[in-house]
């Protein structure tokens, strides 16, 4: 391993896109789906196909990332053969594919995961149990050599009694199984097929066979050579299968004798059946964030990872795919030794990216030798330059004065933490203590530390963390975590002045693995515990920040994405030159999106609401007007949930929608039912008056009533014409900021990424809304069309107009994109607006592009200041298909914010 620890991959021998097009394969829209559109993608102008999973994974899956097989296709997309032909399609038209691997979990629940079935019906000696994370010996009462199964809607009891419970026989495998509510299957393990079988006389010959295998591993050949005996015996043998059926109704929960020896039988196994509010309390297997039903898998052993990417390096090995994005990277024990170990075990280079969220101070590690993230940091920068600097404290205020709320976001995000870890992952904080003690309590200088301070110095430091996580391994702690975790103790010893000091200290040389120093026979737990303390906290932090704080803080709700930090300073075109010039010369190749499938509302929606920051008086009385157009007092809303729901509505409302253009009542009703789903999961998310468990039905009524009455097609709604009145006003800076976002994204150095349908207006709300199928067939006659005369165009054309057009120019111009410098155009010091305009160049090529954003002071700044940093003699305008003169810049640039030049010398 040392070799692979220290190998060093050529960045120059891998692939390097020009852009990428994002699809979500379903059972909707599969390998042939994406075939056919190969050419149109081709004509786009992108040169490599981003496709998400395509292993297979749960029955009906509409996104991939509950995986149950890396090992095989999912069926639903397509067969080996349709995927073949989907490839050759990509290749026939020039593009390469580039694909979506999810090794952190496994989709759990129902029965299709064969791994975990395993799991479930032999315990610790099943064949895949060093697979999952499992705690096999957990202290919660009851389970013991068992793993839990947290996904009873009742307690079990009322399950049972309710019949939700049956055992039954599968005569084409010979397995009894008990289902629960007819959708999950919990094994029953062979050792007790013949205690079953000498339930009825005519099963007693098998019976007999099944007691003589007795202890027989779970590996053994005899349990499958017995299971294919009971096929063959169910259906060769009617008194058999007579018998099978009397045992079957002998455990029928109709009958209190019945309920009595299921239950009886259920407490043999090696699971747990519960309710799913149990897992809070007692899950003992590491899960993706909180959700029970995707089980981490150990990736870090090394025969697991060979099972799990086997298919994905053969086909990277056969040259049917050239890149791989790896989905939550900071699930990983040791992300830096697994992303060595792809590269180590990869038949040749390939491109590689990491979803991972990175703090404002954070970067990459280098030693990773990834290609860089998949982006989130630059939709944030994006997004964070185009919003008015001049609006922030008018915007605070007009937000103070609607909704009372004068929190400080850290405080917000902090309060969120701590509640995740008091809630939802309070078993694993629970553990996580009680590794941190086991420590302490093998040495005589810190075991009269307590377990519960331990625990609470634990909660605390993880509320404080001000990044995800930090990377200690076996090699080491990185240097530039140090100060993370010094920082982080500090913080929650002021926070908990009465804790024992011992308590911060103790898990401070845990953390920074300076423990291993004096205890160096305890070297593998300090760093296993180091480690778990890393898998807790990112997850904490994804709940409580992305997942709940920026459904509290809705100053400004365009500001709030995956990777953002609430309250964060506003992005200035210096900081924004910084960041691209620091991102060409450490990642070139890293991503640049500003939608995927995980942001929380698609990027127009994004900029409409932006634009608010443009229109801060008519916003502060239109929402006072709407306010009274639609509360009721006999059931109000959160002020906070209804200043966030006026700014979702304007982000969602159809660019195609303008104010000359009727809208049917069907047209209404599909918005209506968008926005109430989106609504319904923000607000529940948000955990204030209502949540996913144990919500507020009452509180839920209101919301969606209070929806009704603003998304109505009833000509009484006096709501709808003052909202679209505000809307339209507010429209032709949404249009112009889209115009910025989607020039600047596709100029500045990295990958860009075009979200599956994101050519054309993008304002999806979140998932699932955001999956909704894309209308191709008009993208393809779009694409074909003549273009039009402005960028905003109601029906999105003018957006896929430039897209098409910089996408072509950069498939011309590999060489300046991937490799050409960057350097900012320095505005001059009078200009009174706010400019981001830069140079790349390469060779003799180079290219100018320049916004003049809002507030500005003279449309006519650009074309000076171009003819101020280029010596060019001529210039071919991208964006209007014409050249332009040097001498003929500032009259023919009169009225244009946003320019793209290139000049060839």
């Amino acid at each position: 391993m040392s070799d692979l620890m220290t190998q060093e991959t050529s960045a120059n021998e891998r692939p390097f896109p020009r852009a990428t097009y994002r699809l979500q394969l379903n059972g909707d829209f599969g390998f042939l789906h994406a075939a056919e559109r190969a050419p149109y993608l081709a004509g786009l102008g992108v040169s490599h196909v981003y496709l998400s999973p395509i292993f297979a994974a749960r029955p009906g899956s509409n996104h991939g990332y509950d995986g149950t097989d890396h090992s095989r296709l999912n069926p639903e997309l397509g067969s080996e053969e349709d995927f073949r032909a989907m490839i050759a399609a990509f290749q026939e038209n020039g593009l390469g594919t580039i694909l979506d691997f999810v090794p952190n979990h496994m989709g759990i629940s129902g029965a299709s995961n064969d791994y975990w079935l395993s799991v479930m019906e032999w315990g610790p000696e099943s064949p895949h149990a060093a697979r999952f994370d499992i705690d096999w010996s957990s202290p919660y009462p009851g389970l013991t050599g068992k793993v839990l199964f947290p996904f009873l809607g009742e307690s079990l009891g009322d399950v049972l009694e309710s019949g939700g419970l049956r055992l039954a026989f599968d005569p084409e495998k010979g397995e009894f199984s008990v289902w629960a509510h007819d959708t999950h299957r919990l094994p029953i393990c062979p050792r007790h097929y013949g205690a079953l079988l000498d339930l009825d006389p005519r099963c007693t010959v098998l019976a007999q066979a099944l007691h003589a295998a007795g202890r027989a591993g779970a590996d053994k050949p005899i349990w499958t050579e017995l299971k294919r005996k009971l096929v063959a015996a169910h259906a060769e043998d009617p008194r058999f299968a007579g018998g099978i059926e009397a045992i079957v109704s002998r455990h029928n929960p109709e009958k209190e004798a019945g309920r009595q020896t299921l239950l009886e039988l259920i407490d043999r196994q090696f699971w747990r059946a519960a309710k799913h509010n149990l897992a809070a309390d007692a899950i003992n297997y590491r899960r993706f964030f909180a959700v029970s039903d995707l089980a981490a898998i150990r990736i870090e052993n090394e025969s697991v990872f060979d099972e799990v990417h086997g298919l994905i390096l053969s086909l990277l090995e056969q040259g049917a795919i050239d890149g791989i994005r790896i989905d939550h990277i900071d699930g990983l024990a040791d992300p830096k030794e697994y992303t060595l170990r792809l590269r180590d075990k990869a038949a040749r280079p390939f491109y590689l990216l990491v979803e991972k969220i990175l703090a404002p101070d954070e970067e990459l590690p280098e030693s990773w030798q990834t290609d860089g993230t998949t982006g989130y940091e630059f939709g944030n920068l994006l997004i964070g330059l185009l919003v008015n600097p001049a609006a922030g404290e008018d915007l605070g205020q007009i937000y103070e004065n609607f909704t009372g709320r004068t929190e400080e976001p850290e405080a917000i995000v902090h309060a969120c933490k701590r509640a995740i870890l008091s809630t939802m992952m309070a078993a694993e904080l629970e553990a996580l203590a009680s590794r941190f003690h086991a420590l302490a309590d093998a040495d005589a200088s810190t075991r009269d530390l307590g377990r519960h301070s331990i625990e609470r110095a634990l909660a605390e430091t993880i509320a404080a963390f001000g990044v995800y996580r930090t990377y200690a391994a076996r090699d080491g702690l990185p240097p530039e975590d140090r100060p993370r975790i010094e920082t982080a103790i500090a913080e929650a010893r002021a926070a908990l002045p009465d804790l024992e000091a011992g308590a911060f200290d103790f898990i401070a040389s845990i953390l920074t693995l300076d423990l291993r120093e004096s205890r160096p026979s305890d070297a593998n737990a300090i760093v296993a515990a180091a480690c778990r303390f890393q898998q807790l906290s990112g997850p904490v932090m994804a709940k409580g920040l992305e997942d709940t704080a920026l459904y509290r803080y809705n100053r400004l709700i365009a500001l709030n994405e995956v990777g953002s930090e609430p309250g964060a300073p506003l992005v200035t075109p210096d900081a924004f030159h910084a960041a691209n010039a620091k991102r060409l010369e450490r990642e070139p190749r890293a991503m640049l999106t500003t939608s995927t499938h995980d942001t929380k509302r698609g990027e127009d929606a994004r900029t409409k609401i932006a634009a608010l920051s443009y229109h801060r008086d008519t916003w502060e009385r239109a929402i006072a007007e709407w306010h009274e157009l639609l509360h009721d007092p006999r059931a109000p809303l959160d002020p906070n949930e209804e200043y966030f729901f006026y700014q979702l509505l304007l982000g969602a409302w159809p660019g195609q929608w303008r104010r000359d253009i009727r809208i049917s009542a069907d047209q209404l009703e599909e918005l209506r039912g968008r926005v109430t789903d989106a609504m319904l999961k923000s607000v529940r998310e948000a955990s204030v008056n209502t949540r996913w468990i144990q919500g507020s039905d009452a509180y839920e009524e209101a919301l969606c009533a209070f929806i009704d009455r603003a998304v109505s097609a009833d000509p009484a709604n006096r709501f709808l014409p003052a909202f679209r009145t505000f809307e339209a006003r507010l429209f032709p800076d949404a249009t112009f900021l889209s115009e910025a976002q989607t020039v600047l994204k596709l100029t500045v150095p990295g990958v860009p990424d075009i979200y599956r349908g994101a050519e054309l207006w993008e304002q999806s709300l979140v998932d699932p809304d955001n999956r909704r199928p894309v209308d191709f067939d008009l993208c393809e006659r779009l694409l074909k069309a003549d273009p039009p005369e402005q960028f905003a165009n109601p029906s999105g054309h003018g957006k896929l107009h430039v897209t098409r057009n910089l996408l072509r120019l950069r498939r011309e111009f590999p060489e300046l994109f991937a490799r050409g410098s960057y350097r900012p155009i320095a505005e001059p010091e009078d200009a009174g607006s706010r400019i981001a305009a830069f140079r790349r160049v390469h060779g003799k090529e180079e290219l100018i592009v320049a916004v003049s954003l809002p507030p500005r002071s003279s449309a006519s700044d650009l074309g000076t200041l171009i003819a101020g940093a280029s010596q060019a003699p001529a210039f071919q305008d991208v964006l209007h298909e014409r050249r332009i003169d040097r001498g003929d810049l500032a009259p023919t640039l009169t009225g244009q914010d946003i320019v793209v030049l290139l000049a060839r010398t």
